[in-house]
């Protein structure tokens, strides 16, 4: 090992890459599941026990239990409860006055005080805490868009469309007394929260009857025995106070009941999906060193056969090869782990985050022991070929030059193998194409077996891949070969590269296939990536009407016009909407919202057509999704509906092809503006209806919208825009991780050409001095060993963009097709980056082989050989 030192680098640095991924996974998993439970446990602050409805069965009455009903007084009272804080909030609004620039508004949530306030799941940045009515410690992002201050003055109310009770309430001369901050993401969608007391938290919603009439459903405790007691004994306590249908659990408990339903079990689905990507980069890790210990035996072919001469046995020649993979294995690995947690620890101590994940180094057991296992696993697997074939030859038939050759039976076999592979794949992937095509346009797929057919189509894949990888010897050369036909002509250099690369094929294909397999899998998750966002963002079109609703009745002409000059906003329209009541019939006594629309300019702002000869008719159009849902609101011809003030009219109804539209009812419907205004409806408020213009970040868009309309009071700014923005930004997140996850294993594989050229190199040495004694430039040999390695990269890149492109439209048909017409694009800018990298790559890694090439002269190489 010793002599082979620079021999064994770039196998040991693939084993380290490899062993510093899978320990990274279990780092990794370790702070996803850390960051979940915090996620989860946001809303307790420092309390460490909840009390929840005992069944998902009691929720609907816990839903209508108050304050009052828990006792408040008597819990805080019990031995050993320090804490107590009831879960009440409610959405507000919140206008302050700006200088020159008018009364401003920013909707937000408000929650009441608690006492001690280590109990609020909101941390104090500056001022303190309210303790009287008349005080209000607001978020930071409240006081950023605002621009206030501790001792600024502001309103806070609500309105009673947004009010839990129906009503609305509204408090002047609050003084801001503190800044909060939500680091723990308790209230993400509103950027945080504000803190009330809890007479105002009453009286800002209009419940005149004051804070024990409050709507709540969960009660947080922190629970600390006295001596002599024990938490169970406490926990009985509160249970006896408790009414009826709720449970105290822990803290811990209910993290862990959260995060079996989130992914079935904890973290290890999410552990095991990322563990199958460092047990890949370890099997291309493995395909180097296998690479490296044929190479190194084959050179030490003649110490061998000498060994073999004085004594040495088979089983003791054997042992020797497979010890020095399990040393190099386990430094390798050991120097990875090492790296691995290095690299966690410098993440979390520059308190990097990823989404709401914030990384943390939390070691385990499986973090150094599995990293360690599967690399001394695979560098012996690696090895043992290796070490058979050090014990297959005799000692006189070692002394001579033989090269080592594949048995042509094992060949054949190999071939029909790889052959019966890819049929079985190409069946079972039609047969996913079959099935799924025909439950999407006819017969009913059921959930289970739309799953069945996702896994047809992974076997399927699979098995075509790794027949690609099996027959890797065959076409692969084969491939190589007539790229190299057509660049010998080229010159010198590009001749003996394309008869240097047939000299070993098995060589070749192992260094192909090691970067075949992460271009094809990178190549995959990215055109799967793409198809999910273009299919997706058509379904939601379909899904979802409107981009963004903004709801207030202050909205008038002249919001719309500021909202017509927000960046990105594509096409605006101002729409009346006012609640109506069904008076008989099938659906008497149920509410409707009613939208009346502009005919003219509707469709610009819709996804999805609607009819505007029903519109101008009089007709209500209600939304497919409602008649999809209700198969008795199909067979209505006409509603009699109601506002209130006047009497009853049938308004003539139709289905709509369009969708969603973000209402207070489930039931909704659009009729023009004409017939809006002739049904004499009551409590009319406007709305602004935005389309996206699909330039500007969705994610941006809403903020954008929401200060140009902040100078606007009681405004509410929604829409599906938001869930378009986290459905990209979850992909996104999805493809970073996976594909940098990926770029591992195709850094290994780029080792691995490194590796495959220094050990051609060692192997040529006479022949690149007799190629140099007969005219041959230090320049053309270096150009040689390039072109080699372009050839290697290229060919092998090319074959897994094409491969991974194939794999990625099947599974996105499959998976997606249910959901609408699937897209099927080529993402040209990443096939050219990867082209791009392995070029460069290839340029990089001949470097050291060609210096090794040419730095010694042809006379001492020759006489060397």
């Amino acid at each position: 090992m010793k002599r082979n030192l620079t021999m064994l680098i770039p196998a040991g640095i693939a084993i380290l890459v490899g062993s510093m991924f899978i320990s990274c996974t279990f780092l990794f998993s370790n702070t996803l599941n850390y960051s979940l439970r915090k996620q989860i446990s946001a809303n307790f602050g420092e309390a460490n026990y909840g009390v929840t409805p005992k069944t998902p069965s009691d929720s609907d009455n816990a839903a209508l239990s108050t304050v009052s009903d828990f006792r408040l007084q008597e819990l805080k009272n019990l031995n050993g409860v320090e804490g107590v804080r009831t879960d009440v909030s409610t959405p507000m609004e919140i206008s302050a006055k700006l200088g020159g620039e008018g009364i401003r508004h920013t909707s937000t949530i408000a929650i009441a005080a608690a006492e001690p306030s280590s109990m609020l799941p909101l941390q104090l940045t500056s001022g303190v805490w309210p303790k009287a009515s008349g005080q209000v410690a607001i978020a930071d992002s409240v006081a950023k868009q605002l621009n206030l201050s501790v001792g600024s003055t502001v309103s806070v109310s609500t309105a009673a469309e947004t009010s839990m009770y129906g009503t609305s309430g509204s408090l002047a001369g609050m003084k801001v007394v503190g800044i909060t901050h939500d680091g723990a993401g308790a209230f993400s969608y509103y950027r945080g929260a504000c803190v009330l007391s809890e007479s105002d938290i009453a009286a800002v919603q209009g419940v005149s009857t004051g804070f024990n009439d409050l709507y709540t459903s969960e009660v947080f405790l922190t629970i600390h025995p006295t001596a002599g007691a024990t938490e169970s004994q406490v926990v009985d306590h509160v249970k006896s106070v408790l009414p009826q249908g709720f449970a105290v659990q822990s803290k811990q408990t209910l993290q862990d009941q959260q995060i079996k339903q989130l992914s079935s079990g904890g973290t290890n689905v999410i552990t095991t999906f990322v563990l199958v990507f460092g047990i890949l980069a370890m099997f291309v890790a493995s395909l180097v060193i296998g690479n490296t210990f044929q190479v190194m035996v084959a050179q030490r072919r003649r110490t061998l056969a000498l060994l073999r001469t004085i004594g040495a046995k088979k089983g003791q020649l054997y042992r020797s090869v497979v010890l020095e993979s399990l040393i190099l294995g386990f430094a390798g690995s050991v120097i990875g782990v090492a790296c691995a947690m290095g690299l966690m620890a410098i993440l979390a101590v520059a308190g990097t985050t990823l989404g709401n994940v914030s990384f943390a180094l939390i070691p385990s057991w499986q973090v150094i022991v599995i990293p360690i296992v599967f690399a001394l696993i695979a560098t012996t697997a690696a090895s043992i070929s290796s070490a058979r074939m050090a014990t297959k030859v005799t000692p006189l038939e070692a002394l001579q030059p033989i090269e080592a050759s594949e048995n042509k039976r094992s060949g054949k076999a190999r071939a029909i193998f790889g052959i019966l592979l890819l049929l079985a794949g190409l069946a079972l992937s039609c047969l996913a194409i079959y099935r799924t095509y025909a439950s999407t346009h006819g017969s009913h797929m059921s959930d289970t077996n739309s799953e069945t057919l996702v896994l047809i189509a992974i076997v399927g894949v699979i098995f075509c891949f790794v027949s690609m990888l099996v027959m890797s010897r065959m076409w692969i050369p084969a491939m190589l070969k007539a790229v190299g036909v057509l660049i010998s002509h080229i010159g010198a250099a590009s001749t003996l590269a394309s008869a240097n690369i047939q000299k070993n094929h098995r060589r070749v294909a192992a260094t192909g296939s090691a970067l075949l397999i992460g271009v094809t899998l990178v190549s995959c998750l990215g055109i799967g990536a793409a198809s999910a966002k273009a299919t997706m963002g058509t379904v939601l079109d379909s899904h979802y009407s409107v981009d963004i609703q903004a709801v207030g009745q202050s909205l008038d002409a002249s919001a719309l016009h500021k909202v017509e000059r927000v960046e990105g906003v594509g096409r605006a329209e101002l729409v009346s909407s006012a609640t109506a009541t069904i008076t008989s019939g099938e659906y008497k006594g149920t509410s409707i919202d009613i939208y009346g629309v502009n005919t003219g300019n509707i469709a610009d702002v819709m996804h999805g057509m609607i009819n505007s000869q029903d519109l101008d008719s009089g007709k209500l159009v209600l939304s497919s999704t409602s008649a999809k849902s209700d198969a008795a609101l199909k067979k209505q011809h006409s509603l009699p509906i109601s506002s209130g003030s006047s009497d009853s009219k049938d308004i003539p109804v139709t289905i709509g092809t369009y969708r969603g539209i973000d209402s207070m009812n489930g039931l909704y419907g659009i009729v023009s503006q004409s017939t809006f205004d002739s049904m004499e409806l009551t409590h009319v408020s406007n709305q602004i209806w935005v389309k996206s213009n699909g330039i500007a970040s969705t994610a941006n868009l809403v903020d954008n919208v929401k200060n140009a309309l902040s100078s606007y009071a009681s405004v509410n700014v929604i829409g599906s825009i938001a869930e378009r923005a986290l459905w990209e930004q979850m992909v996104n997140a999805v493809l970073m991780i996976l594909v940098a996850l990926l770029a591992v294993a195709v850094v290994i594989a780029l080792i691995g050409v490194t590796n495959t050229l220094s050990l051609s190199v060692i192997e040529r040495q006479k022949e690149s001095a007799t190629l140099r004694a007969i005219g041959m430039t230090k320049a053309q040999l270096r150009r040689s060993l390039a072109v080699e390695a372009i050839l290697i990269s290229l060919g092998s890149g090319v074959s897994g963009i094409v491969a991974g492109t194939l794999f990625g439209w099947l599974g996105s048909y499959v998976v997606f097709a249910p959901f609408g017409k699937v897209a099927f694009p080529f993402d040209w800018r990443m096939a050219c980056t990867i082209v791009i990298i392995a070029l460069a790559a290839a340029l990089l890694a001949s470097i050291i082989p060609a210096r090794r090439a040419t730095k010694v002269s042809p006379v001492s190489a020759l006489a060397e050989a």
